[in-house]
């Protein structure tokens, strides 16, 4: 019986270990260029679909990619001071100076990618009311624009801890994400 429980033990991911928030939140803070890779799933009442995930962060632009299964870009958005510009599996390319307004139009699908470069790592703005978890991580937030964000799970793989699954939810739909791969790229 005990080697069964060793074995089943040795299966299991470890959680991320406690952290102090203010430590935890200074970590963060620092960090200015990231990439993250997974999958998003968005689930509203008319659409359905999910993709691979490819997130990279710089002070100066982010960029977001969807693939599907065999790889192939669905729609790649580059956003920086200037606006967004997006290009789709066309290859037609769109600007606005709104990213979020400008993937809506062409997907149908919400996603508040104004905000996602702080959310996705952890990190609440300023403005946003948060909750922490038991591990003294974000766990919960909620924005102005009406945006839920339940953080899941976090990685014990990562210095400081970084969210590996995170649902954003709004009256009108539902964005899962999924992260695999944090690789931050700090100078």
């Amino acid at each position: 019986m005990t080697i069964l429980f060793t074995v089943l033990t040795g299966c299991t991911t470890a959680p991320a270990p406690t952290t102090e928030w203010q430590t935890h939140r200074a970590a963060l803070s620092a960090i200015d260029s990231y990439t993250a890779r997974g999958k998003v799933a968005f689930i509203a009442s008319d659409t359905r679909f999910s993709a691979n995930l490819y997130w990279h962060h710089t002070p100066n632009a982010s960029t977001l990619r969807l693939t599907n299964f065999l790889g192939t870009t669905l729609l790649s958005l580059t956003m920086n001071a200037q606006g967004a510009t997006l290009i789709d599996d066309q290859g037609k390319q769109y600007q606005d100076p709104h990213p979020a307004r400008l993937i809506a139009y062409l997907t149908g699908a919400r996603l508040p990618v104004d905000a996602l470069a702080p959310w996705l790592i952890g990190q609440p703005r300023a403005q946003d009311r948060f909750s922490l978890g038991p591990d003294n991580r974000l766990a919960a937030l909620d924005d102005a624009q009406g945006w839920h964000i339940d953080y899941q799970d976090y990685s014990a793989e990562t210095q400081p801890a970084l969210p590996t699954r995170i649902t954003l939810s709004n009256d009108q739909q539902t964005v899962k994400l999924m992260i695999s791969t944090w690789t931050l790229d700090n100078d």
